[in-house]
């Protein structure tokens, strides 16, 4: 059986916008903390028998005490939010100036933030709550007891907050962390089984075609492909998809055409599969990712910042990577129906292009600087070695063109040769 090319729904990429940032998993565990008190005051005027106290000593307490403890978490918490906000956007500028901007969005989808957030919010709204329910002669002892565990819980979450951040501003750990969600995509979107044949796309139905343009400029962050199915059925058709995912369209560009397909399939209809924004989403967008880690070398090799070592440890972590690449093919990019008809077609990279995003940046920031040059030629002879044997050649192109590179730009003679000895060791046949 032939794996498809996953590629994510309008639905779930609005999702996954949905649960990023800090609006809504923090506001729902801050309504949480509302319904958690009005709950706690419930079980203190229902369930709980007046000789209560005698059994737990440490709830033994009166009505002002009781106000007081409220008030005291009540006001600490929300000095507590203000410190996590203003922490967590000191957390955002040095990551947007050592790091590089476009990767602010895995800070702001960060849980433990979202999470510390949420926890102090809840603590906060559940102390106010509770005190506006009871009376001033009530002894809300469970409702005290609930908070004092709340607010126990959210110091935890503090201190691994600070912990987490410190960790996050340090450039290796974002690399790591860059590199491991590309890994994630590599696992969904790639097939270590044989693909299908490279005339694939001739089967591709032919008839009268319609274009279906955009009426908006924005990325195609996503794209559902079962709807396509759908239309492309009953109308007895097939749909083409001409951008691939994650391509910027402007209004007008083509981004699919209807072959031999009734009025039954509209350009309207095709449109609304199609989810357009104004940012990229690492749905089903390998290259996103690779982009990714490929700025932050390129940030690090700029000559504001020149830190070839930070370069260095970015191309280290990416070769991970695109080993996990070469060592799989391309799923089809033809969608049948149930009957076995194709249906939809959506283009997707190839590996040499994949490739390519990766390494050809690389090799033209480090012109001339002999660290990186060395590096990416002991990183693709390492790959190389381990690619699937159709892979070769496009690492055996790669190393040619970093050789021409340091040819022109490496003068030292005694650099020279380093970079001829390592070209010839890279060069060497894949073990048999």
């Amino acid at each position: 059986m032939v794996r498809r090319y996953l590629v994510p729904g309008p639905l779930v990429v609005v999702l996954q916008r949905l649960v990023s940032g800090f609006l809504f998993i923090p506001s729902v565990i801050a309504l949480l903390g509302v319904v958690l008190a009005v709950l706690a005051v419930w079980v203190d005027r229902t369930l709980v028998p007046d000789s209560f106290e005698t059994w737990v000593q440490i709830l033994d307490i009166d009505a002002a005490g009781a106000r007081s403890v409220l008030s005291t978490i009540a006001g600490a918490t929300m000095t507590v939010i203000s410190l996590v906000y203003s922490l967590t956007l000191v957390v955002f500028t040095l990551a947007a100036a050592n790091i590089g901007p476009r990767l602010l969005e895995n800070f702001t989808n960060n849980r433990v933030n979202q999470i510390t957030i949420g926890l102090f919010a809840a603590s906060f709204l559940y102390a106010l709550i509770v005190l506006y329910i009871v009376g001033e002669s009530e002894v809300p002892k469970i409702s005290v007891a609930v908070a004092i565990v709340l607010v126990t819980v959210s110091l935890f979450s503090l201190i691994y907050f600070v912990n987490d951040a410190a960790r996050s501003v340090k450039v290796d750990n974002e690399i790591a962390r860059t590199q491991h969600a590309l890994r994630r995509s590599i696992d969904r979107l790639l097939v270590k089984e044989t693909p299908e044949a490279d005339g694939e796309a001739y089967r591709i139905p032919t008839g009268p075609t319609r274009t279906v343009a955009a009426t908006a400029p924005g990325y195609i962050t996503a794209v559902d492909i079962p709807d396509l199915k759908r239309l492309a059925l009953q109308a007895g058709g097939f749909i083409t998809m001409s951008a691939h995912l994650g391509d910027y369209v402007v209004a007008g560009e083509t981004m699919a055409e209807l072959v031999a397909c009734s009025d039954r399939c509209t350009e309207d209809d095709v449109r609304r599969a199609i989810l357009l924004a104004d940012a990229r989403a690492p749905g089903g967008d390998i290259k996103f990712h690779i982009h990714l880690g490929v700025e932050i070398a390129l940030r690090a090799l700029s000559p504001g910042i020149n830190d070839s070592y930070t370069a260095l440890g970015a191309i280290d972590h990416l070769s991970g990577s695109l080993a996990m690449i070469l060592q799989r093919g391309v799923p089809s990019a033809l969608h049948r129906d149930e009957a076995g008809t194709p249906r939809v077609w959506m283009p997707i990279l190839e590996i040499k292009d994949i490739i390519g995003v990766a390494l050809h940046p690389l090799r033209r920031a480090g012109r001339g600087n002999m660290l990186v040059t060395l590096r990416l030629i002991e990183v693709v002879g390492k790959l190389r070695r381990i690619a699937l044997p159709r892979h070769a050649p496009i690492l055996t192109m790669h190393l040619r063109l970093i050789a021409s590179d340091a040819t022109r730009t490496i003068q030292g003679r005694h650099d020279r040769r380093e970079v001829a000895r390592l070209l010839r060791a890279a060069s060497r046949r894949r073990p048999v």
